[in-house]
């Protein structure tokens, strides 16, 4: 590990039967882009002063892929097809990320669930479930390997995505909830070729970027994927 390697904060993904946990590919592609990987666990009655100490503490931070997202946080009646939720991890991850885009600029790479929170917690809509709009596909086929790429994505130009993936990826694909409305400070900036959103990024922010699909599953065996990292990472030491 170099000496100047940024410290980066993972929020775990979910808890479950008294024990939490974090995906060890994105610990592993942290570490692997230069990053010192630290995982930030939620427990019960947490005050601001945790938030606060976690911002002072770390160079970045990346949210994870996880569990539904309750859908009384984002004031909606539960879908038919909503999966596990855990609200008060929900809440947790949620009034993480909001304090985070309200107190600084520290890099912010949310990834699937990650950047489901990020739109929440920037004003936008996610939708529930993609099965009840027939204007998509299937984006949780059954690959046979997480890091098979299974759909395109085209990043639309003069964003940063376009910078480092350039005008169009192969990608991974395991969700059912997605992004509906970025909200206003978010902008657009990669489609499914259904129309699906599927990466937002900050207007404003110098590093702020969510990806629906699992770049930590595929950037072994695609440098577009790891460029991802490489960005986030550099940000984080910058």
């Amino acid at each position: 590990m170099k000496q100047n390697s940024p410290s980066i904060g993972i929020v775990v993904c979910a808890r479950e039967h008294g024990r939490m946990f974090t995906s060890l590919p994105y610990i592993q592609a942290a570490a692997d882009h230069g990053g010192l990987p630290f995982l930030i666990p939620f427990y019960e009655d947490m005050e601001l002063s945790y938030f606060r100490a976690c911002l002072k503490k770390y160079d970045g931070f990346l949210f994870c892929g996880g569990a539904d997202i309750n859908p009384l946080l984002f004031g909606q009646v539960p879908s038919p097809e909503l999966g596990t939720t855990d609200y008060d991890f929900d809440r947790f991850q949620l009034d993480f990320l909001t304090f985070l885009l309200k107190d600084s600029e520290k890099p912010v790479l949310g990834i699937c669930k990650g950047m489901q929170l990020l739109t929440l917690a920037c004003g936008g809509t996610i939708y529930q479930d993609l099965s009840e709009q027939p204007d998509f596909f299937n984006h949780s086929p059954a690959a046979a390997f997480r890091h098979d790429p299974v759909h395109l994505v085209r990043t639309l130009e003069d964003t940063m995505l376009s910078d480092l993936i350039g005008k169009q990826a192969k990608v991974n694909s395991f969700h059912h909830q997605a992004v509906k409305d970025p909200g206003e400070v978010l902008r657009i900036c990669a489609l499914a070729p259904d129309g699906l959103i599927e990466a937002v990024e900050g207007i404003r922010h110098p590093f702020l970027l969510g990806i629906q699909w699992h770049p930590e599953c595929m950037y072994l065996t695609s440098r577009k994927m790891s460029r991802i990292f490489s960005a986030f990472i550099e940000a984080c030491r910058n």
